[in-house]
């Protein structure tokens, strides 16, 4: 409900700069069809309907390649230094990172597992454990987990390319980071409930 008039200007921005009538692209693990005719984001191969925010984010995603293109920068920032981002800081933590840290706290390889297996990510330099996953076609996002030790407690971060922000706003951001983080949850409740 919340998500309609954002879907609607979405649409409309797409059918204005002549987007093609149908595409298909991945966002992390799951690949969606977007129809722009019957203004549809599906999950393909299942043909169920997207939830409104991540269409919200394909869409725009789709908007800003297609009007931006999109030329990493190789500068690799967190949501905290967006535009905005400070203020989102401690609500976007709240709901993506200390989940995170909270279930993989006492095994970070296991975080570095699911990413590899599940996500095909691949280790990066940083941090006690340091995986990039691949959102969108060239478009990665950086996990950097840190064990805890007698001084600190265990912490991870989020991060993504600079040229990202000429893409999507902060709250975009958020929602695509917030995804991944609950799609790694999904995975890791998955594996432990087959142990």
């Amino acid at each position: 409900m919340g998500y309609e008039i954002s879907l609607g200007i979405s649409w409309r921005e797409l059918e204005r700069i002549a987007f093609p009538a149908n595409c298909s692209l991945s966002l992390f693990r799951d690949k969606y069809e977007i129809r722009l005719a019957e203004r549809e984001v599906l999950l393909s191969p299942c043909g169920l309907r997207a939830n409104e925010d991540v269409s919200v984010l394909i869409l725009r995603y789709l908007i800003g390649r297609s009007k931006k293109g999109y030329n990493p920068l190789g500068e690799w920032i967190s949501i905290k230094e967006t535009t905005g981002g400070k203020l989102f800081c401690t609500n976007f933590t709240r709901r993506a990172i200390r989940p995170l840290v909270e279930w993989f706290g006492q095994d970070p390889e296991e975080l570095t597992r699911i990413l590899r297996e599940d996500f095909a990510g691949r280790r990066v330099e940083g941090a006690d454990v340091a995986v990039e996953v691949e959102a969108f076609s060239s478009v990665f996002v950086r996990i950097f987990f840190w064990k805890s030790d007698e001084d600190l407690p265990a912490d991870a971060t989020m991060l993504f390319d600079r040229a990202l922000t000429e893409i999507f706003i902060m709250e975009d951001l958020t929602v695509l980071l917030t995804i991944l983080a609950e799609d790694i949850l999904k995975a890791a409740d998955i594996r432990k409930s087959k142990v």
